[in-house]
């Protein structure tokens, strides 16, 4: 995973707010991302970097600077240019997070630079030109700006979501499933309830369902337990009367 998102750099053309570039350096980290690259905006006031980076300021520390973009994009495979303005010169089309994180998820090697601009101008017709294409953001037509950080919080929370490896599960085999129906089964017929219904078609209908339901071994070892519970508890009372 770390190599995954090695590849991905955010790229902050110019940004005026020491409190923003803090808050990023937070919000890339927390989504596995700590490649950040500064093009102007020399004089941050670290101090206000450092407390609102909380435990990211290092990502600030390690951040590359640059004096043009087309530094700043130098060895990239793919530049994203993340706008929500429209214009002749700002590409034919914008496509959303989610399209930019498939992508992201087929390039293969080779660094991913995500561009954002001046928290009060954004990106320039120019800026947009030098990335290979434009993502958006959709929002309110009522109110359609983005704090600086939240845009970038939300970009990165796509890459991760769709970037990150699944939690692998253990689905419980075959024989499991049966063991666990069976166990079931026999928990119906200790009180009786095949008087009335055909065991051989309850025993497939708790099969397909427990089957439709995927569980995990643990998840298996658990339903097996409740249900011998089940029947013991069960016996025990029958036996009291």
């Amino acid at each position: 995973m770390e190599d995954t998102f090695g590849r991905i750099k955010i790229i902050l053309s110019h940004p005026d707010e020491a409190g923003n570039v803090g808050a990023i350096c937070r919000a890339i980290k927390t989504m596995g991302i700590t490649r950040l690259a500064i093009i102007g905006a020399r004089d941050l006031d670290v101090a206000i970097v450092r407390r609102l980076s909380v435990h990211a300021f290092d990502v600030f520390e390690r951040a590359e600077r640059f004096d043009t973009l087309e530094e700043a994009l130098e060895g990239s495979v793919l530049s994203a240019a993340l706008t929500r303005r429209r214009g002749k010169k700002r590409k034919a089309f914008s496509i959303l997070p989610e399209e930019l994180a498939e992508k992201a998820g087929s390039i293969g090697e080779g660094t991913l630079a995500l561009v954002f601009g001046n928290e009060e101008h954004g990106l320039s017709s120019g800026d947009v030109k030098l990335c290979n294409l434009a993502v958006h953001i959709p929002t309110s037509p009522e109110f359609p700006s983005l704090n600086l950080s939240h845009a970038v919080q939300i970009i990165t929370y796509e890459l991760y979501r769709h970037l990150k490896p699944a939690a692998s599960c253990q689905v419980i085999q075959r024989q499991r499933l049966d063991e666990i129906t069976d166990a079931a089964a026999l928990t119906l017929k200790s009180i009786g309830f095949f008087v009335l219904t055909g065991e051989e078609d309850m025993k497939e209908f708790i099969r397909d369902i427990l089957g439709r339901a995927s569980l995990s071994e643990s998840e298996g070892r658990r339903v097996k337990k409740l249900v011998t519970k089940i029947r013991n508890l069960s016996l025990k009372k029958r036996g009291q009367r």
